[in-house]
């Protein structure tokens, strides 16, 4: 489990460099999905770290955003941040299709961006104890 983790973190880490050109260049839609996939990749490698349980017993992620939080493995709570995201990235990926909120101002967004790196980092500081 820890090779994937190891992976899955590498891959995690081009997709946050993603989430930061797309803001940069002011494309929000495509910023949000890479924040998403930052924070549902982190998640995942969090889990695989901290227990190697099969993927059918897991929880959800918002569940464990909250869980690993209340255990001090994270230092923020960033359940709430992720389930606006899970509503966000269905606009980000389908645009007016989706039924969900519209993408926020930039402001918004630059909040969202400021989250996903502050939880790789928190992610990365969970390798090197590992």
């Amino acid at each position: 489990m820890f090779e994937r983790a190891k992976e899955n973190f590498k891959f995690t880490r081009k997709k946050l460099e993603h989430a930061k050109s797309y803001f940069d260049e002011g494309d929000l839609a495509e910023s949000v999905h890479y924040i998403w996939v930052v924070f549902e990749n982190c998640i995942n490698i969090v889990k695989d770290i901290k227990n190697n349980k099969p993927l059918h017993e897991h929880k959800g992620k918002v569940e464990l955003f909250k869980f690993y939080h209340s255990l001090g493995h994270l230092k923020k709570d960033y359940s709430e941040t992720f389930a606006k995201l899970l509503k966000l990235r269905i606009t980000a990926d389908f645009g007016d299709y989706g039924n969900s909120p519209k993408i926020p101002e930039k402001k918004v967004v630059k909040e969202f961006l400021d989250d996903a790196i502050s939880l790789f980092n928190e992610v990365e500081r969970l390798f090197k104890k590992a």
